[in-house]
């Protein structure tokens, strides 16, 4: 699952979590993919944390359904890339 617009086709569920505060936030991936357009990928990025005065930094992780692990989406993670669950 290299883009968002896989993870779209495949109805994946995408979160963020911050790894200051542990915050934990659901993705819209479908408003990535208009936003960013369907090859754009989630992989190895991070962004700011949404919860007010937290000043860590957010990472996605994602999951091809309810009671499936979540895989942090990161270039090391095989499984992720290979589509293993």
């Amino acid at each position: 699952m290299t883009s968002v617009g896989a993870l779209s086709r495949s109805n994946s569920l995408v979160r963020s979590r911050c790894r200051t505060c542990g915050a934990l936030l659901r993705i819209d991936v479908g408003q990535l993919v208009a936003r960013h357009g369907a090859d754009w990928t989630l992989i190895d990025r991070s962004e700011r944390c949404a919860v007010v005065g937290c000043s860590g930094s957010s990472v996605y992780l994602a999951s091809w359904s309810y009671g499936r692990p979540w895989r942090v989406l990161r270039d090391a993670d095989p499984a992720m890339l290979a589509g293993a669950g």
